[in-house]
């Protein structure tokens, strides 16, 4: 698992199966460090706890590069930290001890109580982001911290093949969305578009969409509005209705596919569309913007508002037609959108 997670860049997760496999070999009475490990269980449980939290924080990269040194830095100040926490717990037991609100947990402060802060955090990070990987650390802490206070009543082979487990459903999972989802926009690629069109019934309709003058667009403000753009129109075209998928097909243009609905039924939708699109002012990001701060020097230019329009090509499935066939019928359908002066649907 730590070699096929680490060849696609998942180096979190990779670190993370060698830490539960270090774990688990310590287990055994074969491994030198065994003994040693046994006799410094609150170091250990702090170390790993801690690091669970530093790896949710830190990024992806490449598992062999130079960024495994400041991994293995962090992994040492982890190391560290718990270590020093450890040595100094009697002055903290012995302050705690004098108040009287807390005189009753003294005997919670030297594990219990900083794993159950960086278990917090890790909560807090997995609620906030929408990284995968950021929730699979968050239970591998909960896993972590349920077995080490005999809370799961599971031994430690057990416990790393289901963790194992699930680590691959999150790896699968993140190239599922690499392989389907576009980056920029977020809308499926047309590898889904694909794998839609072999499941399709004998009736659907599929739309071909396209940003009005989008090239002329970038010339004038730059491939990186031009990117704010697409974004926001997808964002746009992600809420159409009459059950449509949308699909981005390349560039500036976009693929409606509307299953078991013919092209009279989906025309009010793809007009609402058009008009939403053409009405809509768009708020573009100047790259004077430092964070979520505009400098003072250039406020009144530190944004652009636009407005862009949208041609759609309309074409039902008739009998005997292959999805390609529809698709390149909406296609010369949208050509004709742009022939009669854009901003338009045309069947």
């Amino acid at each position: 698992m730590t070699f096929f997670a680490a060849q696609f860049n998942r180096s979190r997760i990779a670190i993370a199966c060698l830490v539960w496999l270090l774990f688990t070999a310590s287990q055994q009475e074969a491994v030198f460090w065994s003994d040693w490990w046994r006799k410094n269980q609150s170091w250990l449980i702090l170390s790993i706890s801690l690091w669970f939290t530093v790896l949710a924080l830190i990024k992806d990269r490449a598992f062999l590069s130079i960024h495994a040194v400041s991994r293995i830095i962090y992994f040492i100040l982890c190391a560290g930290v718990s270590f020093y926490w450890l040595k100094f717990n009697v002055e903290i037991v012995s302050f705690v001890s004098q108040v009287n609100l807390l005189i009753d947990l003294k005997e919670y402060f030297p594990v219990i109580f900083p794993s159950a802060v960086f278990g917090f955090v890790l909560l807090l990070l997995s609620l906030k982001s929408k990284d995968l990987t950021v929730a699979v650390l968050f239970t591998s802490s909960v896993i972590w911290q349920l077995y080490s206070s005999n809370t799961l009543a599971l031994s430690a082979e057990v416990i790393c093949v289901m963790v194992a487990l699930i680590y691959l459903l999150v790896v699968c999972i993140e190239f599922y969305f690499l392989a389907y989802r576009d980056d920029l926009t977020g809308l499926p690629t047309r590898r889904a578009l694909k794998q839609l069109s072999l499941s399709l019934s004998r009736r659907y309709t599929v739309a071909m969409i396209d940003i009005d003058h989008f090239k002329k667009f970038n010339d004038t403000y730059g491939h990186d509005i031009g990117d704010q753009v697409l974004k926001l129109v997808a964002t746009k075209l992600a809420n159409i209705k009459g059950g449509g998928r949308v699909f981005r097909y390349g560039g500036e243009e976009f693929t409606a596919v509307f299953p078991r609905k013919n092209s009279e039924v989906c025309l009010p939708y793809l007009e609402s569309l058009r008009e939403d699109v053409a009405s809509y002012e768009m708020v573009i990001r100047d790259a004077s913007r430092v964070g979520k701060k505009f400098r003072k020097a250039h406020k009144s230019q530190s944004y652009k508002m636009v407005n862009v329009t949208i041609s759609i090509g309309i074409a039902q499935k008739s009998s005997k037609q292959h999805f390609d066939q529809v698709l390149k019928h909406a296609d010369l359908a949208l050509y004709r959108a742009k022939k009669r002066g854009r901003n338009n649907v045309s069947e």
